[in-house]
């Protein structure tokens, strides 16, 4: 869920969250950003394994990437 939802989000008292700074339609973070998408998901998984609260929200702290480094050309999928 985006950071921009906070409030919302917190007001549903969801089980646990994961909110991210990335644009609405791109949870897990920009196209082809392999290294990333599975670096949300691990976090996603571990907030699974240590939030032993309800409504626990944790922000993933790292930023959206754009640019050359994130393109179809730069990375082989799998």
């Amino acid at each position: 869920m985006s950071t921009v939802f906070r409030d919302r989000t917190a007001a549903m008292n969801p089980a646990r969250i994961l909110l991210t700074p990335h644009p609405m339609g791109r949870p897990l973070s920009a196209p082809f950003d392999i290294e990333k998408q599975k670096d949300v998901l691990r976090a996603g998984l571990a907030l699974l394994d240590t939030a032993n609260v309800g409504g626990t929200v944790v922000e993933y702290g790292e930023p959206y990437r754009t640019g050359a480094s994130v393109t179809a050309d730069s990375q082989e999928l799998r």
